[in-house]
């Protein structure tokens, strides 16, 4: 059964969803969203690998994306035994939300395929003292199945080591568009359990994803169009080295032999390695109270202590931050709730979450 739980259904390079943008708070929010980005990068970006699949890259439309700029890929049976790949390519049609061309994988398979995988190796295994947060992002869109195949399958972004150990994947399932997460948990032969986080999506809707994989602290947040979905999960729960062999975009067919003519198409495919010593808080506004109070959420880590800060924007560009609250973000998911009761007073307010030893 098809149904919608929270839905992603608000645009990309949007304004923070559920926030009317004829109230005075509009700017608040932005400029929250806005200094929440900040991250402590203590040296360069690193950028491991990134394609927009495009011509000047050497990426030529309408042939399989595998054999061209070092991608490859491996469909399974459900045995797990090597089997045919199925569709998978790189397209120039136009299509709303995406610019030039533009990948895919889905659309047709042959009976016996289970799954199958696509990826560029990145081959990364940090040296430096500490471990740095590599940063996925993507533009995806699932494009759903026709009556030629009314069949709905699952798609997935999976990291995964260089030994080809799975660490995460953040699944899409087409047939009851929810959005789950699987870890590497996995107890003898018995397969991780694949959990809701309580979003959905909407077939036929661009969407921009990151994952950040905060390698020192082994911790992954989520976030789509901007908005956290998970945060603060392990990266291993069994104890497995934390290096980046590859991130892969993957179709399960949920009954081989019947699959759907669904499909995802993605761009902007990009990792980096970003020096940082902790996962940069986030916020996102929760709404205001009848007193007049201002709720905001930090998105961080569980057991660090966060302070809610809050400044006026003057004529000159100076800005000077006041604390409003502190608090220490609660387990499991590394959330804390502070309050600005003094904000119906000050409307041009804006916000910034920062940490504290």
């Amino acid at each position: 059964m098809r149904r919608s739980t929270h839905p992603l259904g608000f645009p990309r390079s949007s304004r923070l969803p559920g926030v009317p943008s004829h109230t005075g708070t509009v700017l608040v929010l932005a400029l929250a969203a806005a200094s929440a980005c900040d991250l402590p990068v203590r040296g360069q970006t690193r950028i491991l690998y990134e394609t927009g699949f495009e011509a000047f890259e050497g990426f030529k439309a309408d042939q399989d994306l595998i054999g061209q700029g070092g991608w490859v890929g491996f469909a399974g049976d459900l045995a797990g035994k090597a089997t045919d790949p199925g569709g998978n390519g790189v397209l120039a049609q136009p299509l709303p939300g995406f610019n030039g061309q533009y990948a895919y994988i889905g659309y047709t398979a042959p009976d016996t395929t289970a799954d199958f995988s696509l990826w560029k190796p990145v081959q990364f295994k940090p040296t430096s003292t500490p471990l740095p947060l590599v940063r996925f992002q993507v533009a995806f869109q699932i494009e759903d199945s026709t009556e030629a195949a009314p069949f709905f399958d699952s798609f997935r972004w999976s990291v995964y080591s260089l030994t080809e150990h799975r660490f995460l994947s953040l699944d899409f399932d087409n047939e009851t568009l929810s959005v789950n997460y699987i870890l590497d948990d996995a107890k003898g032969q018995t397969p991780p359990p694949i959990v809701p986080t309580g979003f959905s999506f909407e077939p036929g809707q661009a969407y921009d994803l990151e994952i950040d994989l905060n390698l020192q602290r082994n911790q992954w947040t989520a976030r789509i169009n901007g908005q956290a979905i998970l945060t603060s999960l392990p990266i291993t729960s069994v104890g497995e080295a934390l290096t980046v062999g590859d991130i892969d975009p993957a179709w399960v067919i949920l009954t081989p032999g019947k699959p759907g003519d669904n499909f995802i198409v993605f761009d902007d495919y990009r990792v980096s390695a970003i020096p940082l010593t902790e996962i940069p808080p986030r916020l996102e506004p929760v709404g205001l109270l009848h007193t007049g109070a201002f709720v905001l959420r930090i998105l961080g880590e569980p057991g660090v202590t966060y302070a809610l800060e809050a400044a006026r924007l003057q004529g000159s560009g100076a800005v000077t931050w006041e604390p409003i609250g502190v608090g220490v973000a609660q387990s499991p998911n590394g959330t804390l709730d502070l309050q600005d009761s003094a904000a119906a007073q000050f409307p041009d307010r804006v916000y910034r979450a920062v940490s504290r030893p």
